[in-house]
């Protein structure tokens, strides 16, 4: 993740010349600190800000490199109307960092700073310590991570196919509201596309597909009804169609709702949908596409969430039971689990 930094000095020229080179030295550790995690690309302002123009101009600098998060460094005294002013162009949100350095008021500029941001309703964190200590740059680290992340859902597009699933009210959303508060729009898809491009997805990929599964599985439990041969091609096509519909509609993440007319009348989501969360399927690596079973969009965004704060596939499951005896937790659900966390049991 792009990180921009704005360090921020005292707005009187001759005490600015005297605090520069400490300014500097602080906004090098950071900017050090941050690279060496190999999670952050830190971007630092072209200028240590001591002036009105110099706030406005660094923020419009750090806007303009795409930077997703922006971090308010303070080693001396500063003039607080240079972060307010800061505020509002650079790339939120805003972290505000204090160094340790008790030879200059750092703390207080962070703080009057602070003050300021809340008088005029600039959400802010903040944090102070050395960036070297692990557990100071576990915090920054835990802030930058969530700001990309709400970052990174503004003009996104969730698919959803079909509808609400059996009843469950916590399954939907409106759209004016994820729209309002994360910035996603939501793209109504037909479950009948799913069962209507099937039979049009690539036999030779299905067969590859299934020849894949068989090698890899440890054991394919077929039944001779709920599962033969046949249903799995079947989920194999399923999976092949919506991934395509994905690249198609550009979709981000989706939910299918399945249950109980794909259920019931077609096959199960099942294994579409553990394939679109993997790293992989059998054509190699890929990027996971979030998809949550029953088409619930709080559990799709909430795994959406989770994908971009960690990078990692996202399992949802239900908490069935919890085993007191065996210290273990039931988690069961109709799909939406991963094949990569198999790699785990």
């Amino acid at each position: 993740m792009k990180v921009g930094i704005i360090t921020f000095s005292d707005g009187r020229p001759s005490v600015h010349a005297y605090v520069h080179e400490v300014c500097q030295h602080f906004q090098n550790l950071v900017e050090d600190a941050l690279r060496e995690t190999g999670e952050v690309v830190p971007v630092s302002a072209q200028e240590i800000v001591c002036s009105s123009e110099s706030a406005l101009a660094q923020s419009k600098y750090l806007a303009s490199l795409g930077c997703e998060v922006t971090i308010f460094n303070f080693a001396v005294w500063s003039f607080p109307h240079f972060a307010v002013i800061a505020a509002q162009f650079a790339p939120k949100p805003i972290l505000l960092f204090s160094n340790i350095n008790p030879q200059y008021p750092g703390m207080v500029g962070m703080l009057a700073a602070a003050g300021a941001l809340d008088q005029i309703g600039v959400f802010h964190g903040r944090v102070s310590g050395d960036i070297r200590d692990p557990q100071v740059r576990r915090k920054i680290l835990a802030f930058l991570r969530a700001g990309a992340a709400v970052n990174r859902l503004k003009g996104e597009t969730f698919g959803l196919f079909g509808g609400r699933p059996m009843g469950m009210y916590t399954a939907v959303a409106n759209q004016d509201q994820w729209m309002r508060q994360f910035g996603i729009d939501i793209e109504h898809i037909d479950q009948w596309e799913i069962v209507r491009r099937a039979p049009l997805a690539p036999q030779d990929e299905v067969e590859h597909a299934f020849q894949w599964l068989s090698q890899k599985v440890r054991r394919i439990h077929y039944d001779g009804q709920q599962l033969t041969p046949e249903k799995l091609r079947l989920q194999i096509c399923s999976y092949i169609v919506v991934r395509e519909m994905a690249k198609e509609l550009n979709l981000d993440f989706l939910g299918i709702k399945a249950q109980p007319e794909l259920t019931d009348h077609f096959v199960t989501m099942d294994v579409a949908e553990a394939f679109l969360n993997d790293p992989y399927d059998w054509n190699g690596p890929k990027d996971p596409i979030v998809a949550a079973t029953e088409a619930d969009m709080d559990g799709a965004l909430t795994m959406e969430i989770l994908k971009h704060l960690s990078g990692q596939p996202v399992l949802f499951a239900d908490v069935r039971h919890y085993d007191r005896d065996h210290g273990f937790f039931d988690l069961c659900n109709s799909g939406t689990h991963p094949t990569y966390f198999a790699g785990y049991s």
